[in-house]
């Protein structure tokens, strides 16, 4: 990079800032196209510009990484926003109803702007002809073909430093390099995300970065290569760290043991899709719940290969393949997800976010090789509805669920149907105060022998019919804590519960003892 430097003329004599009502060369649109962002005890100038997205304009806020990074992107933080002119600071909130981008490496934020809801009385930069005509009529040249075309033009940069009115520093480019500008500029602190423009026509071409203390040159990224990586993004949100690798976040890890060649088979679900095709179109006409989410928020990759989104894969060759299934959005409904993938044999949830999940009814239901599932960082606390979420679970042998917090859940129904292999289950955290339904709970669970349900509380229950059917081994059960007084159909609760007796039940409420 040094002999660049030495190859270009000395700028080391630079003219001070000057503020944008000192100079008659910016447009009075400038007042309220920069703007100062505060983020907690972060500052940083931003601007807004209108940039192409899909045969579409797209109207965007840009920073620094430094000032909006993936951590306050994912937990979808409020961030503060003051445009010079107005008196109030306004606040957008980083959900993920917005596109996003943003790059560690070059140290930029896009975010897009929702005029409608974001209200922000903000006008925008303009692109510059160069940059515009790149994507209308000189697709096919590289990125590069820009270098000539920007070489020793002189620029200015508008910033934001500390608490100060917008400012104007002159400079000139003397290198571009790929993706990055490099220049001469009298550049103040709390600069980075200012927006570099030409000085002959006043329109945008980069974003400034930083300053380099062992070379003495300033370091922004040209603009084109941004809006390009911009142009990709999947699912609304794209995030890149230092290395240039995309950070993968909310994602689940699946296994899948293919027994035959050319094997088709079930690797995700949704509701819509499972009534679909067993025909309940009764029940398909009634609820839209997920289908349109999942399919739109999920990315799906097989042995690290990106596929297109499909309920079913076509495996040319039998084997183990790893999946990865990265969804941006955090979904409210999970319900169905891995309904009927019956090659999966483990699954791993460590790194998705379940927090606002409020049903995950059928979600393993007739995953029938599943032997390992890591429900570690579950969070349970908003859902209402986990019937038949483990139904035919066949292969499983243990469940620790001890982590589970159930205090909104309604029905529990058929949550454990047909584990036929299930032996030891640790729900003793379960929190029942607001279930009414529990029947065929446990119903088919042939093989466990020893349930505490002590601490389950049935006094909102309705119904705990077939709640225990075909428990053959069940020799131990404690509802110590059970009542009838509010049920309503209890009716063959043990039913086929063929080793179980009366002396080996602890149960204080007669009725239920009168059932066996």
């Amino acid at each position: 990079m040094a002999k660049y430097i030495k190859e270009k003329k000395n700028y080391e004599t630079l003219p001070e800032p000057i503020t944008l009502k000192g100079t008659e060369k910016i447009i009075d649109q400038m007042n309220n196209s920069i703007c100062r962002i505060y983020n907690d005890k972060r500052k940083g100038t931003g601007f807004f510009i209108k940039i192409p997205y899909k045969s579409q304009s797209l109207s965007v806020l840009i920073t620094s990484n430094h000032i909006i990074n993936k951590d306050d992107i994912l937990n979808n933080k409020n961030i503060s926003i003051y445009i010079n002119n107005d008196k109030n600071i306004k606040t957008i909130k980083l959900d993920s109803n917005r596109k996003i981008y943003s790059n560690e490496k070059f140290d930029i934020t896009i975010i897009e702007i929702k005029e409608n809801e974001d209200k922000l009385n903000n006008k925008y930069l303009e692109l510059d002809d160069a940059i515009i005509n790149y994507f209308q009529l000189e697709k096919n040249k590289g990125l590069n073909y820009l270098n000539n075309i920007y070489s020793n033009e002189s620029i200015y940069i508008l910033n934001y430093p500390k608490d100060n009115d917008i400012i104007v520093s002159y400079g000139k480019l003397f290198c571009l390099k790929k993706t990055e500008l490099f220049y001469k500029c009298n550049i103040k602190e709390n600069s980075s995300g200012s927006p570099i423009l030409l000085t002959n026509n006043q329109k945008l071409i980069g974003i400034h970065s930083n300053c380099s203390k062992k070379y003495k040159y300033n370091k922004g990224s040209l603009l084109i290569y941004l809006i390009k990586e911009f142009s990709i993004i999947k699912n609304n949100l794209l995030l890149i760290n230092k290395k240039g690798e995309y950070i993968i976040n909310n994602y689940i890890i699946g296994e899948f043991d293919i027994k035959e060649n050319n094997q088709k088979t079930r690797i995700i679900n949704s509701y819509e899709q499972s009534n679909r095709e067993v025909k309940f179109d009764i029940f398909y006409k009634k609820e839209n719940e997920n289908e349109k989410e999942i399919k739109d928020n999920c990315e799906i990759r097989i042995n690290d290969e990106l596929i297109p989104f499909s309920y079913f894969y076509n495996f040319i060759k039998k084997g183990i393949y790893k999946i990865k299934y990265t969804f941006i959005l955090n979904n409210k409904k999970i319900n169905y997800l891995f309904s009927r993938c019956s090659s999966l044999t483990n699954i791993n949830f460590t790194n998705f976010n379940t927090n606002n999940v409020i049903n995950m009814c059928w979600l393993f239901s007739g995953c029938s090789s599943l032997k390992i599932i890591n429900l570690t960082n579950f969070n349970t606390n908003r859902v209402t509805n986990m019937s038949n979420m483990f139904s035919n679970c066949s292969s499983i042998t243990n469940l620790d669920l001890s982590n589970f917090d159930t205090n909104n859940v309604t029905k529990l129904s058929y949550m454990f149907r047909g584990c036929s292999s299930l032996q030891n289950i640790n729900i003793s955290n379960f929190n029942t105060n607001n279930v009414s339904d529990m029947s065929h709970m446990f119903s088919n669970c042939f093989s466990i022998t020893n349930l505490d349900l002590s601490n389950f509380d049935t006094n909102n229950a309705s119904n705990l019919s077939y709640m225990f059917n075909k428990c053959k081994a069940l020799t131990k059960i404690d509802l110590s804590n059970f009542t009838s007084d509010n049920v309503k159909d209890m009716s063959n609760i043990f039913n086929g519960c063929q080793k179980l007796t009366k002396n080996n039940i602890i149960a204080y409420d007669n009725k239920i003892l009168e059932q066996l």
